[in-house]
């Protein structure tokens, strides 16, 4: 199975110049908590809205139908139908990291390189050349939790 999907916004680029930039991949590395899912022991999630903390199950179990109140004071615990979480530092933690990432231009003529993760979530790479008034796709390819990924980024060339 792949899963394909567009990262926005758009990149705006002068074919003279070369830049290099981050893909963030936050919204699909992220474990975000789910309803009525098996959480292992150690195991971390993101509340759905952001709230700056990640929480890690401190007893295992199954999440209940609702989201649960998250406490935003580090150690602090809240009980989720079976499942208990305590609140962390959010870091790494709750984050799928990326790998094996590689990048194509479609159609062919924008130059990419140095295609590497960056922040476990993120994917860096350099982009240069491209024709005027060209739009171009960055394709990328790249596995996270075990499924291979596809991922589109628009670049336009364009005169600064």
């Amino acid at each position: 199975m792949t899963d394909e999907y567009t990262i926005q916004p758009k990149l705006v680029v002068d074919p003279a110049d070369t830049r290099t930039y981050d893909v963030d991949f936050f919204s699909k590395a992220a474990n975000f908590w789910r309803a009525n899912e098996d959480f292992g022991l150690t195991e971390y999630v993101r509340p759905t809205l952001a709230n700056g903390f990640a929480y890690q199950a401190s007893v295992a179990g199954t999440s209940a139908g609702a989201e649960p109140r998250w406490p935003k004071a580090l150690g602090l615990t809240v009980v989720d139908g079976s499942v208990t979480w305590t609140c962390v530092a959010a870091g790494a933690n709750g984050i799928n990291a990326i790998s094996s990432p590689t990048a194509a231009s479609d159609p062919t003529g924008l130059t990419i390189a140095g295609v590497a993760v960056s922040e476990t979530r993120k994917i860096r790479l350099t982009v240069s050349g491209g024709l005027l008034g060209q739009n171009y796709d960055v394709v990328f390819s790249f596995t996270l939790n075990g499924v291979a990924r596809v991922a589109r980024h628009k670049v336009e060339c364009r005169k600064k």
